[in-house]
Formats: C-alpha cells, structure tokens, sequence
C-alpha cells in the first residue's frame, strides 16, 4: 500500500511542482522601489509633455521627448532582464525537480520490479490481468511499472480536461 501511495504522489507531484516554482518565481521577481520609480518619473514626463505646446517651445518638448525615450527603453531593459532571469530560474528548477523525480521513478522501479502495487481479488482484471501485473506476472494484481503507467496517463487527461 505504501507504494501505491509514493508512486502516486511522486506522478502527482510532476505535475504540481512546475506551477508550484511558476507561482513562487512569479512573487519573487516582481517589480522593485527603482523601477516603480522610473514608471513614476515616467508618467510624470508625460504629464509635463502634455502640457507643453510643441508648437510655441519646440526645443524644451525635444529635450523632454529624449528624456522620455531613453527612461523608456531603460524600463524595458530592466522588465526584459527580469523576464529572462525568472524564465531561466524556473526551467532550472523545473526541469532539476523533473530528473531528481526521474531518477526517484528509476530507483523505485529498480527496487519494486517484482512486486505488486495492489493486488485485487479473484478475476476482478480478467482480460488484462496478464498485461496489468506485467513484469511480475502474480494473478490479479497491478505492477508498479503498470501502475505509473496508469497514473501519469490519469493525471495528465485530468490536467487536458482541466485547462480546456
């Protein structure tokens, strides 16, 4: 029964921890005090070019213009590079917790060959049950590699159903 348990967690967890560190990586990279204040000075140059006529004083709505520009391109430098290290950070971990689970599956698998996850009463998988207990071949039972099949087949038609 505990392998039941293990394995089913471990093929649940493959699917949770992904947006588990999506969700973590999103709170810690978020905007900080220096960028809120570049979008505030932002907004105030905006303000301040709005109520200038381009017409009458040219050279001051330039100058603010450039200003504008060059703080711009410096948000969207500094929002890109956010992006990109929180992208990388969360394959990093993904993908680390997607081989350590991996080589956990293997381990298992290793171990637990020729042992039944769960074992059923009498006829009760009678067409399949030679398929369902393979590697181990012990009547009316479900073999740890049959049953991580059927698991991770669940979970992920769940998750089709759910996103749709």
């Amino acid at each position: 029964m505990n392998l039941l348990i293990i394995s089913t967690v471990s093929c649940v967890l493959e699917y949770v921890i992904p947006a588990l560190i999506k969700y973590i990586t999103s709170r810690f990279y978020t905007m900080n005090k220096q960028d809120i204040e570049l979008r505030n000075e932002l907004i105030n140059l905006k303000q301040e070019m709005t109520g200038i006529s381009i017409v009458d004083e040219f050279s001051k709505y330039a100058k603010l213009q450039r200003r504008y520009n060059k703080l711009e391109s410096t948000v969207k430098e500094q929002v890109n590079e956010r992006l990109s290290s929180r992208k990388k950070v969360q394959m990093y971990l993904t993908y680390g917790f997607r081989l350590l689970n991996g080589l956990f599956m293997i381990i298992l698998l290793y171990q637990h060959k020729n042992k039944p996850v769960i074992t059923l009463p009498k006829g009760t998988l009678w067409p399949i049950q030679s398929l369902l207990s393979w590697p181990s071949y012990q009547e009316d039972s479900i073999s740890l590699f049959m049953w991580l099949i059927i698991a991770k087949l669940v979970i992920s038609t769940c998750k089709k159903i759910d996103v749709t």
